[in-house]
């Protein structure tokens, strides 16, 4: 192992050690024409088609999901019941750990079983559906907090932090004896691979995530979570 890293280094500091020119003519020609960080980007995306430079396919990461008896015993751990919602939430919606902390109670629609995702992932705005068992917890949750501007609140009235929720389930993961790779994001992953498995497709799959891709984003214009919600909220109950 310490060969190995070893190689990899010195390949890095001969590949850097080989472009040290290139650089230097590059930052002359920048602070010559005063060029601008976008320009410059620019700039590199036009050489690039010229070049007809491609970047490197990453293997796709496949995911280790927890199974049903791990979920089971990651809440059985949770002493705290708005520690579980606030998991509860994450898996019931699929949202991002940074979108959950940033919700507030504004932002929730109880009758129509969405919330809105203000400033997302790419500062991007979207709704997410949740089913009816999640609604009548919120409900609950909701009528002993109505002062609350963020949906979940410390007693300082400051929102939560992703830090904090990561570490929150680190504690319990360690509890519950998880053996996989365990984050916030993992419920996420269940969220989706739960929607995968009871039929919703690719592209419905894509709405809710709030997929950055403008590729995606081209193709899929005509749909709108409107014309999904039913079904997923149908299929949410039927997972719940």
């Amino acid at each position: 192992m310490n060969g190995y890293k070893f190689e990899t280094a010195s390949n890095i500091v001969e590949l850097n050690t080989g472009l040290q020119g290139v650089i230097k003519k590059i930052e002359k020609e920048v602070l010559k024409n005063n060029i601008s960080y976008n320009q410059l980007k620019y700039v590199f995306r036009i050489v690039r088609k010229k070049c007809k430079l491609e970047q490197d396919k990453q293997r796709k990461k496949l995911y280790e999901l927890p199974t049903q008896d791990e979920i089971c015993r990651f809440y059985e751990g949770m002493k705290n019941p708005v520690y579980k919602l606030l998991f509860e939430t994450l898996q019931g919606t699929g949202i991002r750990v940074g979108e959950l902390v940033a919700i507030e109670v504004s932002n929730i629609n109880l009758k129509e079983n969405t919330i809105f995702i203000k400033n997302g992932k790419g500062g991007k705005d979207r709704v997410v559906v949740f089913g009816n068992t999640l609604k009548d917890k919120l409900a609950l949750y909701l009528d002993g907090h109505k002062k609350n501007r963020f949906l979940f609140q410390s007693s300082r009235n400051k929102n939560y932090s992703t830090r904090g929720m990561q570490l929150l389930c680190q504690r319990y993961k360690k509890i519950a004896h998880i053996e996989c790779h365990f984050t916030c994001h993992t419920f996420r992953h269940l969220f989706f691979t739960n929607l995968a498995h009871k039929g919703i497709s690719k592209e419905n799959r894509m709405i809710i995530a709030g997929h950055s891709s403008e590729k995606v984003q081209d193709i899929y214009t005509h749909l709108s979570i409107n014309g999904i919600k039913d079904e997923i909220i149908a299929v949410l109950d039927r997972i719940s």
